[in-house]
């Protein structure tokens, strides 16, 4: 199962700088502080999507394994702490043999809000334009450690402003962008808190105030085999922890897939689920929701997702209310429909919880935020058919939109002699931001798809968006 962003082809190389410690932060090495479970340095290095990182500064304690962990490779620049210029320069240095037109990414180690796909896009304009593509963050102040350069752009700039006795040391990163004509400049504005670094103590309290929780949505084929399916989600969040998620949702039915007797599974494995669903929260101190089936007192099931974590907390179960009586299934016929709404905290963040069809009624995710959901987990098992795909995300984007959430969608990964009428997934589980924009999302294959919440991002779309304030209750007819 594979837990990577797919590399942006025109990326070689991401050059994050990552020196020494911080006058303003009481002499702290600001890359290595704690925010939200993992370094500053640590989410930049996860967030580069490249197969190549090279970091320029100290090694520290942690180097042996972010070098291990990221692909990446540490140097000093020299001599050492000669500046942030010099810093570039030695990483250029060491990406000696990219041609000119290979892009690169320059980063901040102090930057730990980046994100995957916006950097992503940053060297995918840059290559489209052979041009530097920069973040622009707070009040239109350009981040000259987050743009991504031709690099044989950034070579020629760098030879320009070199002293003459040689060398960049005490030279500041504006001098390099003031060698670039207006037209080679392009910007891309932040979202959220992802444009911040690190270096006061406001900024830091900001940062840590806009962090939430890591998510990693497990897209799974779903075996008609209990024990196989155990092995699955086994693997899938022993990964997802490694992976440093707070939190794996798995999909709708992962217990048993449609088109099996669900009954049958709910009384026999139903159990048994929940313990593993419970250990594994414990081994690797998740949080783990996944999607089951418990007997209903009429004969037939809820289709119920699971919520369990560390220390029993949270411990919750969330039974559709929603039922998909539609599109040639009869699901009414054998779930019984659910009627509470379900939210819980994690790490600072409320989440609430819906289930597949749900997602075609607005008012329950309105609700939801109404109740202080500021994320939805929305495990699936989306029927295949005409037009269906096309639907999935238009109702997954407005319904970020109705409530200003962002939406966590997870799929069953179809599997590929599925012949049947019973709904079995079609993947594209996606993480859908809370103005509706796709903030990143699967194809059909078994895959790990992994986001760091942005509190920040979520506030900014309800100060601009503020669709929950202005709710009215309509009458009733």
């Amino acid at each position: 199962m594979s837990s990577q962003l797919p590399e942006t082809p025109a990326t070689v190389a991401a050059i994050i700088l990552a020196g020494g410690a911080s006058s303003r932060l009481g002499g702290t090495d600001k890359t290595r502080l704690p925010i939200a479970g993992a370094t500053a340095l640590q989410r930049v290095l996860r967030a580069a999507p490249v197969g190549r990182r090279i970091v320029v500064g100290p090694s520290g304690e942690d180097g042996d394994v972010l070098a291990a962990r990221h692909g990446a490779r540490f140097v000093l620049e020299d001599p050492p702490r000669s500046g942030p210029l010099a810093a570039v320069a030695r990483g250029v240095a060491e990406f000696s043999e990219g041609p000119d037109e290979a892009t690169v990414l320059v980063l901040g180690g102090d930057m730990p809000m980046l994100r995957p796909e916006t950097l992503a896009a940053l060297a995918a304009r840059s290559a489209e334009t052979a041009r530097v593509a920069a973040l622009e963050g707070a009040e239109g102040q350009l981040q000259f450690l987050g743009a991504a350069w031709p690099v044989g752009r950034l070579r020629a700039a760098l030879e320009a402003i070199e002293r003459p006795e040689g060398g960049w040391a005490d030279l500041s990163l504006r001098r390099l962008y003031a060698q670039l004509r207006e037209e080679e400049l392009l910007t891309v504005p932040a979202t959220g808190a992802e444009g911040a670094d690190i270096d006061t103590p406001d900024a830091l309290a900001q940062v840590r105030r806009a962090a939430g929780p890591r998510i990693a949505l497990a897209q799974i084929e779903v075996s008609e085999d209990v024990r196989e399916t155990f092995d699955i989600v086994r693997g899938a969040v022993a990964e997802a922890a490694a992976e440093g998620a707070h939190l794996v949702l798995l999909p709708e039915a992962t217990l048993t897939p449609f088109g099996t007797d669900l009954r049958a599974a709910a009384e026999q494995h139903h159990e048994s689920f929940a313990q593993l669903v419970q250990e594994l929260a414990e081994t690797h101190e998740v949080v783990v929701a996944a999607g089951s089936f418990t007997p209903a007192d009429d004969g037939r099931v809820h289709n119920t997702v699971i919520v369990r974590g560390p220390g029993w907390d949270p411990h919750l179960d969330y039974r559709k209310i929603h039922l998909f009586d539609a599109f040639g299934t009869d699901e009414s016929r054998t779930v019984a429909p659910g009627e509470e709404l379900i939210t819980f905290e994690l790490e600072g963040t409320r989440f609430g919880i819906a289930t597949c069809y749900d997602v075609r009624f607005p008012e329950q995710f309105t609700s939801l935020a109404q109740r202080g959901a500021q994320a939805i987990l929305l495990p699936l098992a989306w029927k295949e058919g005409p037009g269906k795909r096309e639907q999935l995300q238009l109702l997954l984007r407005a319904r970020a939109l109705d409530a200003t959430v962002v939406v966590l969608a997870a799929d069953q990964s179809p599997p590929a002699d599925h012949t049947g009428s019973a709904p079995r997934g079609i993947g594209r589980s996606a993480v859908i931001g809370p103005l509706g924009l796709v903030r990143q999302e699967l194809g059909r294959e078994p895959g790990l798809l992994l986001v760091d919440l942005d509190l920040e991002e979520i506030e900014a779309a309800r100060a601009e968006l503020p669709v929950l304030r202005h709710h009215v209750e309509l009458p009733h007819p």
